[in-house]
């Protein structure tokens, strides 16, 4: 047989077996089920099924933070083999028009919103910023969202600077809100192998120095406001040994310093009245130095860091050892953590997201043990539509996952922000591909698009400040 036969042959076989594979049952893992592959996706797309609106989860409006069995809707899990019994939702109340509230299930309590409305009040007044963590999946990677939300709440309160960004990033070409580049380390993440959960840091990755000397620099950007300079860099890290550090802001002198080894959370603070640029040079390390990230900030004002993880579901967070947590919440404190995931936990084939609230539920409980006093808000998944013969439309186990994170926030008494909600509901993601703020896989926004949505989730938050001011002595 010549070689162009054989080229053909396994074309051939590889085509075959790729369309075999669209038989093949789906594969489930925890809650998750696996990509199907379909090579014939545009020409075949699969059938759309109306979700019945029986097996959308309720649960009853705060402060009654109680999913009420008698008001329950019985319903067949066809992934379990069993009956499961789903809360149906009340839809959060809209007030004042075009707002969509934040549903705060704490009530004055740890986790509530309480803590975080208290600490806007005296932002000028704090001996350091008012700060927001933003965990999220691949819709938030890049800060997209996040960028917005930070933005709108220094406009509105003062601050500046990006906030954490870590020693080297997959999407560095991609973020529009810091100007980054680096060479000399590896990476390691949460969601690939090799991966050592316990000298993790709190955005569940961690890098080494390939070679002898590792550089990372960062420079201001003009893509939004108030991130063209900042006032104050800290780099975090844990060594077991000695490492010597360099470090330039602006254009000043390169400075030298020997940090002694602990094999604690070390940080590693420089100060300039108006920083726009530092370069970090990092030799002199073991195999046990274990670099994070740099935090770029103001002073005062609001900062918010973005936390993003591609392919993560959230719950890989209550991997974070106990005494990791705690450690960046003395060095680092939150006034708000706000989670949001669902994209890779979603499945038309899934109604009941049981397993994975309570998974969740452990991840909070996780963060409220470090984080005693943090507001802590949910927010739900957005709209995710799906291509099929009937057109476009939302995909079926989106608004039932959606009203079990509802479930959950008010099984851990926090709060929620119904997203999918506010948004627009059902094909709303088709509406922002039609009009160029996401992308046509129908999941992902473009920035303009998390410029829309980040402006429901501020006037969310604003409304309920002023609520909150409203009801102070």
């Amino acid at each position: 047989m010549n070689q162009v036969a054989r080229t053909f042959l396994l074309v051939g076989l590889v085509v075959s077996i790729l369309f075999s594979m669209r038989f093949l049952p789906d594969i489930y893992w925890g809650d998750n089920a696996l990509r199907r592959v379909n090579i014939l996706s545009d020409l075949l797309p699969e059938t759309f099924i109306e979700a019945d609106s029986s097996e959308v989860p309720d649960i009853p409006e705060p402060p009654s933070a109680v999913a009420s069995v008698s008001d329950s809707a019985l319903v067949y899990d066809s992934i379990n083999g069993v009956d499961t019994v789903i809360p149906r939702m009340v839809q959060p109340q809209t007030t004042p028009d075009g707002v969509t509230m934040i549903a705060d299930y704490g009530q004055g309590q740890s986790g509530g919103m309480q803590h975080f409305y208290q600490q806007l009040t005296h932002v000028k007044e704090l001996n350091r910023p008012v700060r927001i963590a933003y965990f999220g999946d691949s819709f938030v990677e890049g800060d997209i969202l996040s960028c917005d939300l930070r933005e709108q709440l220094q406009t509105q309160f003062g601050g500046n600077g990006v906030g954490w960004v870590d020693c080297a990033s997959q999407v560095y070409g991609f973020r529009q809100t810091v100007r980054h580049s680096f060479e000399g380390l590896r990476e390691y993440e949460v969601v690939k192998r090799p991966f050592n959960t316990q000298v993790q840091g709190i955005a569940q990755r961690y890098f080494t120095i390939d070679g002898d000397r590792a550089t990372f620099v960062y420079q201001g950007s003009k893509s939004r406001k108030h991130l063209s300079d900042w006032q104050k860099a800290t780099f975090f890290f844990r060594s077991d040994d000695s490492i010597t550090v360099a470090t330039k802001m602006n254009s000043d002198s390169l400075v030298y310093d020997v940090m002694g080894g602990t094999g604690q959370l070390q940080t590693f603070t420089k100060r300039h009245p108006s920083m726009h640029k530092i370069i970090y040079s990092v030799s002199a390390a073991s195999p046990k130095t274990f670099l994070y990230g740099v935090a770029l900030e103001s002073n005062q004002g609001v900062i918010v860091d973005n936390f993003s993880m591609r392919g993560s579901s959230g719950v890989t967070l209550g991997t974070i050892p106990s005494a990791v947590l705690r450690e960046f919440a003395a060095q680092r404190p939150y006034d708000l953590i706000i989670f949001h995931f669902g994209l890779n936990v979603a499945n038309e084939n899934v109604r009941n997201y049981t397993s994975y609230i309570r998974q969740m539920g452990t991840v909070i409980r996780h963060f409220k043990a470090a984080y005693p006093q943090t507001s802590i808000l949910v927010v739900s998944m957005t709209d995710r539509d799906q291509r099929s013969m009937e057109g476009i439309h939302t995909m079926v186990g989106v608004e039932s996952l959606v009203g079990y994170q509802q479930i959950l926030a008010a099984n851990e008494k926090v709060a929620f922000f119904n997203l999918f909600q506010s948004m627009g509901g059902r094909e709303s993601m088709k509406m922002l591909v039609d009009k160029g703020y996401a992308n046509k896989d129908y999941t992902h926004i473009s920035h303009a698009g998390g410029r829309r949505l980040a402006t429901y989730l501020v006037k969310s938050l604003l409304a309920g400040f002023d609520i909150y001011k409203q009801q102070q002595p």
